[in-house]
């Protein structure tokens, strides 16, 4: 078979044999199988073995001959060269697991590099440390040879792996901010610290300097210093205070103060408010332009999906830049805009100090260190149905819209956000409330962020008694609310709830989000403001007109008191069974009949 003489020694008694030859064992296995390398596919299949037994054919020789036999037979049978298919098995143990643990050792060695919390991170353009993939693997590569795009991608899997052995030390980071010329730095004490940008390891990155404006007195009486702070008072509802140190906890991630004051912040306001001008101004200031991604927002809007999904935990990072999670388009996956418990849990282990589990490529699960500080911003506040997770929650409140208060030059907040001074005044308000955070007890940070400070107190009642209110009404789907006022509706809530200071603008809010509408109607002769509708004329006129022939009741007429009906309002969604059938089949129309969760 092998086109060569082999000398074969007969034994007639095994059992003898051994006895006499203690240096000899019977193998009685069947070499590996043979029968399923398919005709052309032997050097993947010889990868595959390799791979999966790479441990145990170095320590164990028949393991290792039995191959080379099966490697040889298979190339005889097939007119291949045999020595070629030895001498890749050969090289693959001899050489391939020295390699790679040379790679891992010189990208160990390499001065850009730095392994913390087992995790490898690499020095880039800005003088930063980060753990974004594009850094990391390009400082890979140039250890590796020229090779195909797998054996790159397995060889990046394997140094990953080579580092997590304890002769590999972690180090760690400095905490502060390296800019275009300096390094700056919060010590304990609260003194700013301003040095070289060539000194310190950081993380994290700003695009502007710091110019301590109490020592600028031109900045501080520059019109940009007014356009600021007046645009934080009017976002934060009047919590001018309370949101400048929120905003002061962005340079403080790695100090642990967020979980002495175990709160995450609602960003409430009305469509126009401004919520997304302090988004994009906070990421003008902190997203590394060599960056595709932001360091302010989340690289999911679905707070459900974000904080339970293993890949999009690892996306959000400290180590990769990630400064706040800031949901600026803030969504969940249910019909009731409700934070799942899950993600309340998570929430609740993200702001004392916990960490996560992510997953990436190239590194099996580890721990993830997530951004301590959350803020959602919203037009309608989340139903949060965990208590624990509604308790942490501080609440700023805008009912007012962004050009109506606060002096945009133009109106244009696009140009305002750009302007280099702007930026100065928003990083140096940062710091400077940071600087004042490090100094403070916990029972000084409790008052500053204190249920009585919060919007909540007025606006998590309607959170938590909507669905309780629909529930007991018998109102069972979106669509039972459509022709209805929205105003009385609003009043036939209080009553029911004896909630007498709600919000009328959230109780909108909260309908709105149900994926419904308001418009004035002409109906019946008469016209009705902010009519509950879902955007289908006809739809909407058939349901009003069922109502008043059915019911004889109308917009501003919720009940006939005529009837039995003066206590529910459950003849609003008698007949809706009718348009399932008739609607059902249009997708944006049926999920108006998809049933409220009241477990949710």
């Amino acid at each position: 078979m092998f086109g060569q003489t082999i000398l074969a020694t007969e034994v007639d008694d095994i059992d003898d044999f051994l006895k006499l030859h203690s240096n000899f064992s019977l193998v009685d296995t069947l070499p590996i199988t043979i029968a399923t390398i398919a005709d052309d596919k032997i050097e993947d299949w010889l990868d595959n073995i390799l791979d999966k037994n790479k441990d145990s054919l170095v320590k164990n020789t028949y393991l290792y001959n039995e191959l080379a036999m099966v490697l040889q037979i298979w190339a005889v049978e097939h007119n291949l060269d045999a020595n070629r298919l030895v001498k890749k098995l050969y090289n693959a143990l001899k050489y391939n697991t020295l390699r790679k643990q040379i790679v891992a050792e010189k990208v160990y060695n390499d001065p850009r590099s730095l392994l913390v919390d087992n995790q490898l991170m690499v020095l880039n353009d800005n003088h930063i440390y980060t753990a974004e993939p594009t850094i990391v693997n390009g400082l890979i590569d140039q250890f590796l040879p020229n090779s195909k795009f797998d054996n790159i991608m397995n060889a990046r899997k394997n140094v990953h792996a080579q580092l997590m052995d304890s002769k590999f030390e972690n180090e760690k980071l400095d905490d502060g901010f390296k800019s275009p010329n300096q390094s700056i730095t919060i010590q304990s004490d609260g003194n700013i610290q301003i040095a070289s940008p060539l000194i310190g390891k950081m993380e994290n990155y700003v695009n502007v300097d710091y110019v301590d404006i109490d020592k600028n007195p031109k900045l501080k009486a520059s019109e940009e210093y007014k356009q600021v702070i007046q645009f934080l008072a009017h976002i934060s509802g009047g919590k001018l205070e309370q949101l400048l140190y929120m905003l002061g906890f962005i340079p403080l991630q790695n100090t642990g103060i967020m979980a002495k004051v175990r709160r995450f912040f609602i960003l409430l306001g009305v469509p126009g408010a401004g919520k997304t001008v302090l988004a994009s101004l906070l990421e003008k200031i902190f997203n590394n332009t060599q960056s595709n991604s932001s360091s302010i927002l989340t690289s999911e809007s679905n707070i459900n999906k974000a904080l339970t999904d293993p890949n999009l935990i690892d996306a959000n990072d400290t180590k990769k830049g990630q400064l706040t999670l800031w949901f600026d388009d803030f969504q969940t996956d249910s019909q009731n805009n409700a934070i799942s418990s899950k993600a309340g849990t998570a929430i609740n282990g993200i702001i004392s100090g916990k960490t996560m589990s992510g997953a990436a490529k190239f590194q099996q699960y580890h721990d993830v260190k997530l951004p301590s500080l959350i803020v959602i911003a919203t037009n309608a506040l989340p139903q949060i149905r965990q208590v624990g997770t509604a308790d942490r929650m501080f609440v700023f409140d805008c009912n007012t819209k962004l050009y109506d208060e606060v002096d945009i030059p133009n109106d244009d907040a696009a140009a305002w956000i750009n302007n280099k001074e702007v930026q100065e005044v928003m990083f140096y308000l940062i710091i400077k409330y940071a600087s004042k955070l490090v100094t403070m007890s916990k029972q000084d940070l409790g008052l500053i962020f204190s249920q009585e400070n919060s919007a909540q107190s007025s606006l998590s009642n309607i959170n938590s008694s909507l669905l309780e209110f629909l529930e007991a009404q018998h109102i069972t789907c979106p669509f039972d609310l459509i022709g209805m006022g929205t105003s009385d509706l609003f009043e036939t809530y209080k009553n029911h709830t004896h909630m007498v200071t709600a919000s009328y603008r959230t109780f909108k809010e909260q309908i709105k989000s149900l994926g419904l509408k308001f418009q004035r109607k002409h109906f019946n002769g008469n016209y009705y403001s902010n009519v509950i509708v879902s955007g289908n004329k006809a739809l909407d006129n058939g349901k009003m007109k069922d109502m008043l022939v059915k019911y004889a009741v109308l917009p501003d007429k919720l009940f006939n008191y005529e009837t039995s009906d003066t206590y529910t309002l459950d003849h609003w969604h008698e007949n809706f069974v009718i348009y399932r059938e008739e609607q059902g089949k249009n997708k944006q129309n049926s999920k108006l009949f998809v049933p409220f969760n009241f477990n949710d």
